[in-house]
């Protein structure tokens, strides 16, 4: 071997030992914390998983060997085994109240979750490193081929390693993360991958087509950008954050759920032959007493089985009288499609309200029973509830019964249930007017705006706060939140916008929860589910701060609440960017 082969083999051995010190350094002793050592488990395993995964697949390629990359694929094969070795640790350190405390809705979850986000973005950091068509590469841009494939691996355990042991862990611990020191410590490792990526391959990187910028430095770049934002993702899922505060956590009430079965005589069903059903589930406020024994309820449609909820049918309700949210639907979407934002408010003292808006539900779809009138009628039905719960409310002998404040009442709603949000908040349109002088705060997800003219959104004058992701395809973020944000008058206490950063427009929905051969028929995957969206359980925990916080604030007139939606308190949530009036 000559020196140039010994220097660049022992560059190399010094390079596999930083990732290695990156990875054992940064994971501090957790001591007797026991939700902590759970997370330690379960994110190593994790964090091993992926490592494995690519390292196991990008051997095989790197050798030309397709027989390789089957063997390893095949029931049984390698891939198999990798995953299963995430389950052990998990199952040692980790209990369903352990899991819980992280975000996992059990610990049967959490062993399901960890193997699936390994594939996903195993698979994902494959594509990030390998040509589509490996045909295509010719053969004097093989070692280029080598080379990115090693340079984008480490970039990103470096990543996952900062964000995961360094800064998630140290937070569930109760150790501050130094932002600072990760992302100077993060930014080094994408110089350095950049740096050895263009010296190694000039110009034959652009035979594996990883990258679509103006200049070769534009498309390395292009690349390493992907590859650092999906290895934070992984961290996410992982090493689950969970570090918002007790306002994007599960409130003190058990969560109740309970269907009831309306008809609005004032209306005619999308047939025409009978009136308006308009069947809602109300979540509200219960007691440990009340749920003690009683299993959580699972979602169902036409009969199957699709997701457990963390809400507890028909149980007793906790005395008192409870703001009123109701939220809407998305287009073809389903009552209980966002149960993570009705049970959140439920356990923290609201009632709220989802309905399925006739003739526009995934089930009406199936059925062939379409509403051509959806856009007229939906904001109608939260009128017509609005009346029925409020009649409800002081009927006795019902179950909500002196629940409600009539007094208190707040609108959200997802894609077409944002329409309906400032459909019954504003003013006249081309469609009609729908104005619900009852509404005193509006929380538009992800809202599909373009219906509205400009001059519209300056009637709307109650406290309003949109919420939407980045890379939204279905309601682009400029044209159907930043749009309306922008025409919207200030003079109410909020009025604001909330990007979520990387999500998609199912990320403000329940679909990722489903089961993955039921999620492919449902749809939705493509909108929120894969590696480069927000993960959608940390998106959840950030909407749900938003959402408490802005509903209690309004509608309870809680200062502290109204505090937390300081800009400058909302600065230091991460994958957040707010705007204010």
């Amino acid at each position: 071997m000559d020196d140039t082969g010994r220097t660049r083999n022992a560059a190399r051995a010094v390079q596999a030992l930083v990732v290695v010190v990156v990875f054992c350094a940064a994971a501090p002793p957790v001591g007797a914390n026991a939700t902590a050592r759970c997370l330690r488990a379960s994110g190593a395993a994790g964090a091993r998983c992926l490592r494995d995964y690519a390292r196991t697949i990008a051997a095989c390629r790197i050798a030309g060997d397709v027989a390789c990359e089957n063997a390893a694929r095949a029931p049984g094969g390698a891939l198999d085994a990798i995953r299963a070795r995430t389950a052990p640790p998990s199952e040692k350190r980790c209990t369903d109240e352990r899991a819980g405390a992280l975000g996992y809705p059990s610990k049967d979850d959490l062993l399901v979750r960890v193997p699936e986000a390994c594939t996903d973005f195993g698979e994902d950091l494959l594509a990030l490193s390998f040509a589509a068509d490996p045909g295509m590469v010719p053969m004097g841009a093989l070692d280029c081929q080598r080379r990115v494939a090693m340079q984008v691996r480490r970039l990103d355990a470096t990543v996952v390693a900062r964000y995961g042991p360094s800064c998630f862990l140290r937070n569930a611990t109760g150790n501050d993360c130094n932002r600072t020191v990760r992302d100077a410590a993060v930014a080094e490792a994408r110089a350095n991958a950049h740096r050895r990526i263009l010296a190694t391959c000039g110009d034959e990187f652009d035979f594996l087509a990883l990258g679509a910028g103006a200049t070769l430095e534009a498309r390395i770049d292009e690349l390493l950008d992907r590859v650092v934002t999906r290895a934070r993702h992984y961290a996410e899922r992982v090493y689950p954050p969970n570090d918002l505060g007790l306002t994007a956590e599960f409130g003190p009430h058990p969560i109740g759920v309970r269907t009831l079965a309306l008809n609005d005589p004032s209306r005619l069903d999308a047939n025409g032959v009978g009136t308006r059903p308009v069947t809602v589930e109300v979540y509200y406020p219960s007691t440990p007493a009340a749920v003690a024994g009683v299993p959580r309820d699972v979602a169902q449609v036409l009969g199957i089985d699709i997701v457990a909820t963390p809400a507890f049918r028909d149980v007793e309700r906790a005395a008192g009288a409870f703001p009123l949210i109701l939220f809407s639907h998305g287009n073809n979407g389903i009552r209980f499609q966002s149960f993570f934002f009705a049970a959140h408010l439920a356990s923290h003292g609201f009632v709220v309200a989802t309905p399925d808006h006739h003739g526009n539900t995934f089930v009406d779809t199936l059925l062939g029973v379409v509403d051509v009138d959806s856009a007229v009628n939906r904001p109608r039905d939260l009128s017509f509830l609005i009346d029925q719960l409020t009649a409800f409310n002081g009927e006795a002998g019902h179950f909500l019964e002196g629940a409600i404040a009539v007094d208190r009442i707040g609108v959200s709603g997802h894609s077409f249930g944002g329409y309906t949000s400032f459909a019954v908040a504003g003013g006249t349109f081309a469609l009609g007017t729908f104005t619900d002088p009852r509404v005193d705060a509006i929380l538009p997800q992800a809202p599909a705006a373009l219906p509205f003219p400009d001059e519209f959104f300056g009637t709307i004058t109650v406290p309003t706060l949109i919420v939407g992701g980045s890379i939204d395809e279905t309601t682009p973020f400029v044209e159907e939140q930043q749009r309306p944000f922008d025409l919207l008058p200030s003079g109410a206490s909020v009025v604001a916008l909330a990007a979520l950063s990387n999500g998609g427009h199912f990320t403000f929905s329940d679909f990722c929860e489903v089961p993955r051969d039921l999620l492919g028929f449902l749809g939705g995957f493509d909108e929120a589910c894969e590696p480069r969206h927000l993960p959608w359980r940390h998106a959840h925990d950030i909407v749900n701060y938003l959402s408490l916080n802005f509903f209690d604030a309004i509608l309870n007139v809680n200062a502290d609440a109204l505090a937390r939606l300081a800009p400058a308190t909302v600065a230091t949530i991460e994958e957040l960017a707010v705007q204010r009036k």
